[in-house]
């Protein structure tokens, strides 16, 4: 895999401190050692301000590890495991919702978010304070100005929507580089005010940025961040208006809005389905023609310290893969795909999956395999191709069928000694969600027929016959023919239930959904497209807050019950009934608490 673009590239934050104790009265002024005030002069260094943006997504304490926490286990897609309650018991809290304020990897996400906030405000107020490094006559530089302004819009609007999404609105917001303790300890803002600033972030970044086909001609500049990113996060805000705007509540969302965005972005016809749905979340074909924003890792083999920090000799890696995919022992398997989830994938009449992404994106009974080189209980495995049953074969018989990783994020092997060393980027954004969002606000604004368009062209590419394949699939239906899922309107039509849950006895866990209407149909088709890429909890949320959707009062009981699939499916207990008032945010983190005087909890405090 080719090195990223982003490198780790200092930003001169401070150049100066007070040393209190026994100091010599001498200046250790150097008029040669830069300053915050002479480094941005020239456009190499504007543009490492902007690619320091860049690099706190990717860092440990971002999506290098607790945002895929974060964003996955609070869903009913992931349940936390025996070796995350008996050794992480971070990943306990977020998924059974018992976080209190200090949270390790809460407190860590807070202070990220603000980070890069802090880093986008930097390069915007550097790249117009030396404005004249560019001579905007001449269209390449003007072209080079408009993007990186682009860029530092994008990612403070990045940051503004998760803050908001995860602790709510009334937070600190700053549009400006703190320099003082006064800046430092803000007030909260007044409610609704982020939202707009998100908006206005969002909406300049998509006015500036170039468009994909411009920007990737140059194929240095592959992984950074195209209008299509900017445009699909602001629809994102539109459609999510209901909890990402204080002052608003249910039915707020801004439908027409969002329509209108993504079918301009739709005509432009810059992005597409790639064939493979496997391409989505392996290191194989990264920053694709449907990828949108990708947060950019690799595993830095050379790298002494395996994880991303801004650190010398630290890797650029993610540690997505040995945390929550492959299980244990071969993996530290923290979470793992929820039974809900296995279960919303479409059988046959015999009981097997028919959908092509569930073998694709689980390891699941009869699917992929995995190329293992190491021990499992007694027996050495050397480069050998391991089915389900050997991967589980060091744990109780009683829970196969219960327990599964998520092959999705993961490699197929563990050829390299290190599987903290991954180097799958992260798939933010992509094409097929793009699609999905568009079915959704026609089926909002009354266009049914075009909506079903738009699930059918998403469950059409999940049928396509692989072509990237390895010894992983080999065997499996969708590598030598088309996958049989039926197209929307035959399966409203046959009515399943899907996403159930029963225990040994057969009594219900969880009733599931009658997939029965276009309505039902759209949310079942994100579930299955896009499961564990941190979207589910955001869309659930959505879903409640909208009036329009008859099963806008029942839609939180996946959430309510996971507590009852969780002991279910593991036999663990602690975890707690999903509270909307309560678990809605994450509470904001004591360290702030303690920290900024004007700071005062909210409703998960």
């Amino acid at each position: 895999m080719r090195s990223k673009f982003i490198n780790k590239n200092i930003v001169l934050v401070s150049l100066s401190c007070t040393l209190l104790s026994c100091q010599p009265n001498m200046d250790y002024y150097n008029p040669e050692a830069e300053t915050v005030d002479t480094y941005y002069n020239s456009k190499e260094h504007l543009i490492y301000a902007v690619n320091a943006a860049y690099n706190i997504p990717q860092i440990l304490q971002s999506w290098g590890r607790n945002m895929p926490y974060i964003l996955n286990t609070r869903s009913d897609e992931a349940l936390y495991t025996f070796k995350a309650a008996a050794g992480d018991p971070t990943v306990v809290e977020l998924s059974g919702y018992t976080v209190n304020a200090a949270h390790g990897l809460t407190d860590e996400i807070y202070s990220n978010l603000y980070t890069l906030q802090y880093t986008a405000n930097l390069a915007l107020e550097k790249i117009e304070e030396n404005k004249n490094v560019f001579n905007l006559e001449n269209q390449e530089d003007k072209a080079l100005y408009e993007r990186l302004k682009g860029e530092a819009y994008f990612f403070r609007g990045l940051s503004r929507f998760y803050l908001v999404l995860l602790f709510g609105d009334e937070i600190p917001d700053r549009d400006f580089a703190v320099k003082s303790d006064e800046d430092f300890f803000a007030k909260p803002s007044e409610k609704g005010q982020i939202y707009k600033n998100m908006v206005d972030d969002f909406k300049n970044a998509a006015t500036l940025l170039p468009t994909s086909d411009v920007l990737y001609s140059n194929e240095e500049n592959l992984g950074r961040v195209a209008n299509g990113a900017a445009v699909a996060f602001l629809a994102k805000v539109y459609m999510g208006r209901p909890i990402l705007d204080g002052t608003a509540g249910p039915g707020s969302a801004d439908w027409k809005a969002a329509y209108e965005i993504l079918d301009q972005l739709i005509q432009t016809e810059q992005y597409d389905l790639v064939n493979d749905y496997r391409d989505n979340a392996s290191e194989s074909n990264e920053n694709n023609i449907e990828s949108l924003y990708e947060i950019q890792f690799c595993k830095s083999l050379e790298a002494s310290i395996p994880m991303s920090l801004d650190l010398k000799d630290a890797g650029q890696n993610t540690w997505r893969q040995i945390c929550m995919t492959i299980p244990d022992p071969i993996g530290w398997w923290n979470a793992m795909p929820s039974l809900a989830l296995y279960n919303e994938f479409e059988r046959d009449e015999n009981g097997t999956i028919i959908d092509p992404r569930a073998y694709q994106g689980l390891w699941i009974p009869n699917g992929a395999r995995f190329n293992y080189t190491g021990n499992l209980g007694d027996k050495r495995y050397d480069n050998e191709w391991i089915d389900y049953n050997q991967m589980f074969s060091v744990q109780d018989d009683s829970w196969l069928g219960k327990w599964f990783g998520a092959r999705k994020y993961c490699s197929d092997d563990n050829l390299y000694p290190d599987l903290q060393r991954s180097g799958i980027n992260e798939r933010v954004l992509r094409y097929a969600d793009v699609l999905l969002m568009y079915a959704e606000c026609c089926l909002e604004l009354g266009d049914e027929e075009t909506a079903l368009k738009y699930i059918n062209k998403v469950r059409d590419r999940a049928n396509n016959v692989l072509q990237n394949t390895t010894d992983a699939d080999a065997g499996l239906f969708y590598t030598y023919e088309r996958g049989k899922l039926p197209k929307a309107e035959d399966v409203i039509k046959a009515k399943p239930v899907l996403g159930a849950v029963y225990d040994k006895n057969n009594n219900v866990v969880l009733p599931g959904v009658e997939i029965n209407s276009v309505r039902r149909m759209l949310k079942h088709e994100y579930s299955v497209e896009l499961f564990l890429e941190g979207w589910r909890f955001y869309n659930l949320m959505r879903w409640h807050n909208n009036p329009n959707d008859p099963d806008s009062q029942t839609i939180l009981n996946c959430l309510i019950d996971k507590y009852k699939v969780q002991i279910e499916q593991t036999g663990l207990t602690g975890a707690l009934p999903f509270n909307y008032d309560k678990n809605l945010r994450l509470p904001i983190p004591s360290k702030e608490l303690q920290n900024n005087p004007y700071m005062i909890g909210n409703s998960a405090n």
